[in-house]
């Protein structure tokens, strides 16, 4: 509950022009003891996206909102079907859950938010106009029309829904599909039929908006993942951590939380239930390659207050790639050796222009004090080094150590296996902040296939060559202190490269 609630006066249609076009303001004006934190970008993304969908004349856009589990998703739709009756001309929303009362739940509390004071104030007394109002329904003459809202489980009879005429065009399916249902083929598959043969098919001949939300189940009959499959449906699908290794909703989820969960049930031997149900990945199976809730303990105590221990030596290993849409994505690892053996400490994994890759490796270098880059060198990224040190010297900055590092006749499923091994027998070690890409990537990955996405698996192989090929270079050195205070903000700035 927000217990900071003060108020304040406005004219009602400075307000009702707020609400229309101010997501967070809606959901302050509707729900002033429940709304804490602003929605993040991605929700604001994926409202513009439902509104613009929505007003489009006479249409039939069949959109597929894949949110993680626990990230409000439920709460995003109360407040759109609270918009639509506010500021669209939609006469009839029709609420499906996996059962009757999760949808009378939803209607429960829509129902919450038009008797909410400031709703009231603001546009009217919905109440004034009703003609029906129990559980499943609500039926009520409000904003110069006459609207209905129902509530229905999934694969229940839809007999009785033309009401005056009129059917559904707004039709929302929300987690219609529970994890039972999901591990079924027989019963997703029904449900899944009910829903295009039966459901969808009770729209208004005038235009619908089929909107199904749900999250990722890790079984190939995840009605969420057949729909991504579809082109017939346009997807706006979010995973709980972003590339870039943050919460999608810090304020609700954040980070530090989401690794506990990870950890949670990667301890458990279910981490493919995180990647289905919070990073939204399709992919997510367990393969018996390795047992991740096996593996050995880390050579330091990650909760210790007092920080990781000084480690023996560090470098950072590149796995370049292109910036391309079809590119993988670049991955880079700054790596420490504790007790003699590496653990992957830090990593980025996003689509990096060759300008791009060596500006976020250098600020990593710098950060950590470390001075060996080691780059992996197959056909044009062999390119990298020369430009990495071509760049450190146009920028005036010294002390780095750009090598190469190759496959060594090995192939890249081999090295992976071989990696694989090494993890489970404690030979290297991956810090829980870079867990939850790492070894979603792990449970991904299978040796028969050559598209694998492997990014972070190839940098994790090449660590312990590293160590073997230039152990020289690996312990630490410093890297001159002025450079701190002065290559950085010329980095930041754009560098003056061939990119």
């Amino acid at each position: 509950m927000n217990e900071n609630i003060t108020e304040a006066s406005f004219q009602s249609g400075e307000v009702q022009n707020l609400a229309q076009t101010n997501l967070d303001f809606l959901a302050a004006l509707a729900m002033p003891t429940i709304f804490q934190f602003g929605f993040p970008v991605v929700f604001q993304a994926v409202w513009q996206w439902l509104l613009a969908e929505t007003f489009k004349p006479r249409s039939f856009p069949q959109l597929a909102l894949g949110l993680p589990r626990g990230f409000g998703k439920t709460t995003l739709i109360k407040i759109y079907i609270l918009y639509c009756i506010l500021f669209t001309t939609k006469r009839f929303i029709l609420i499906i859950s996996s059962t009757a009362t999760l949808a009378e739940n939803i209607l429960s509390d829509v129902a919450d938010m038009l008797n909410e004071p400031n709703i009231i104030k603001t546009f009217g007394d919905w109440k004034i106009g009703i003609e029906k109002d129990n559980q499943q329904i609500k039926k009520f003459g409000f904003r110069n029309r006459n609207i209905t809202i129902a509530a229905l489980g999934a694969g229940t009879s839809l007999r009785g829904l033309n009401i005056k005429n009129e059917r559904p065009d707004v039709m929302i399916f929300e987690d219609i599909q529970t994890r039972e249902q999901a591990d079924s083929q027989l019963q997703s598959t029904a449900l899944e039929s009910w829903m295009q043969g039966t459901a969808m098919k009770a729209k208004s001949p005038h235009g619908c908006a089929f909107i199904f939300v749900a999250n990722m189940y890790p079984t190939k009959w995840s009605i969420l993942r057949r729909l991504k499959a579809n082109p017939n449906w346009i997807k706006f699908i979010a995973g709980g951590i972003l590339a870039d290794g943050t919460s999608l909703w810090e304020d609700l989820q954040p980070i530090e939380q989401l690794h506990r969960e990870f950890q949670n049930d990667l301890a458990a031997g279910r981490p493919e239930i995180f990647y289905s149900e919070v990073l939204n990945d399709e992919n997510a199976s367990s393969n018996n390659l390795i047992d991740l809730s096996l593996l050995p303990k880390l050579p330091y105590d990650p909760e210790d207050p007092a920080g990781r221990p000084i480690p023996a030596g560090n470098f950072i290993i590149i796995d370049p790639s292109g910036n391309k849409a079809n590119s993988d994505s670049t991955a880079i690892g700054y790596c420490e050796i504790h007790d003699a053996r590496p653990v992957l400490v830090e990593l980025v994994n996003e689509k990096l222009s060759p300008g791009d890759t060596i500006r976020k490796a250098i600020e990593l270098g710098l950060r950590h004090n470390c001075r060996l880059i080691a780059i992996e060198s197959v056909a044009y990224q062999a390119t990298l080094a020369y430009w990495f040190n071509f760049i450190c010297q146009q920028q005036g900055i010294v002390g780095f150590e750009a090598v190469e590092v190759y496959p060594g006749g090995w192939s890249k499923n081999s090295r992976i296996l071989n990696m694989l091994k090494s993890y489970a027998a404690g030979e290297l070690f991956i810090d829980p902040e870079c867990r939850p890409i790492a070894h979603l990537q792990i449970t991904q990955f299978n040796p028969l296939k050559t598209d694998n996405t492997d990014d972070v698996l190839d940098l994790l192989a090449y660590m312990n060559k590293v160590i073997e090929q230039y152990g020289a270079y690996v312990l630490t050195a410093a890297i001159i202190q002025m450079q701190e205070s002065s290559a950085i903000p010329v980095l930041e700035e754009g560098m003056n490269s061939p990119f």
